[in-house]
């Protein structure tokens, strides 16, 4: 199946599709001499949204191939919180070898809440022949908790698990969904990042770290960061030429909540869809809101939660 193709993987559930669209779209999109195959995971699915992700990939002249997944492999995950803007559907990274075709031996996984501005072809060719997955360090792996509760050393670090080169051969010899299946039933109460926990408490010694340019977080841009000290000047430097936007957390740029530096990127791929235009309304209350808080930080009261950062140099 693979034959010099891009192996791309993704999961959604029904309420996700439009934002799977669009990050498909900036993938394709800065993407264009690639030839790309898309596995999109998913439980539940209308046809319509199947529809139109199909007419999507094929606009661009790439494949999909879709896999719906039963209820029965995520019997044993559970959801962090009662309010999390997470969905089960992420375990479904997970069960990876289980879901996909066996003659697959690398994939790049992305989230939905992301947006490609760029070629990742360097990303796709990057040696991980000797690791389980090459990823980019998470903007809380500062945080002690995080080890505290995964039972390993913080010289190990913590990943974000929205961006993932995948070594799906090593996962296999390693027997890896095994060990996932046996760690999220002995350790559930401890997991509150849920599957991106699992994958740490794993594969926290086979990883390869990636530039932080391949999966750059919220918590990267912002005044207070939460990554570990001794990244962040190799964090600095790829700030510089960012190519995968991770709008994580759960103020997304298609809510009006959101102040996030470069939400103007993903309204300029939103814009080359159907829903073109498309922009969340804003209450007055929140426009008042954001007006004294622009006081506040004029008058040098308070200070802006992001970092100053002009996005005019990326679209």
């Amino acid at each position: 199946m693979e034959n010099g193709q891009m192996q791309i993987v993704c999961n959604i559930d029904s309420s996700y599709v439009k934002y799977c669209i669009v990050m498909l779209t900036s993938l394709f999109e800065n993407n264009r001499s690639e030839n790309i195959s898309v596995h999109l995971i998913f439980g539940e699915l209308p046809e319509e949204g199947k529809w139109k992700i199909e007419n999507v990939v094929r606009k661009y002249g790439q494949t999909v191939h879709f896999y719906q997944v039963g209820d029965e492999l995520l019997k044993d995950c559970l959801i962090y919180g009662d309010n999390s803007h997470i969905s089960l559907a992420t375990y479904y990274r997970v069960f990876l070898c289980s879901i996909l075709p066996v003659q697959l031996e690398k994939v790049l996984y992305l989230d939905c809440d992301l947006v490609v501005n760029g070629s990742v072809n360097e990303l796709w060719n990057t040696d991980i022949s000797g690791y389980a997955v090459g990823c980019v360090e998470d903007m809380w792996s500062g945080k002690p908790d995080n080890y505290e509760r995964l039972h390993y050393d913080v010289s190990d670090s913590y990943f974000n698990a929205g961006v993932l080169l995948v070594n799906l051969l090593f996962w296999r010899n390693f027997s890896f969904e095994e060990k996932a299946i046996n760690y999220i039933q002995t350790h559930i109460s401890e997991l509150v990042f849920n599957d991106q926990d699992v994958l740490n408490a794993i594969l926290h010694d086979k990883k390869c770290f990636l530039p932080f340019r391949w999966n750059v977080q919220d918590g990267f841009l912002r005044r207070k960061r939460r990554i570990r000290k001794e990244s962040i000047p190799d964090l600095e430097m790829e700030l510089r030429h960012p190519v995968v936007i991770h709008y994580t957390g759960s103020k997304k740029p298609w809510q009006y909540k959101s102040i996030h530096p470069y939400r103007s990127v993903y309204y300029f791929y939103l814009d080359k869809t159907e829903w073109k235009g498309e922009r969340p309304v804003m209450p007055l209350s929140y426009k008042f809101k954001l007006m004294v808080d622009r006081l506040l930080y004029f008058c040098g009261v308070a200070k802006p939660k992001y970092l100053k950062i002009d996005a005019s140099h990326i679209k």
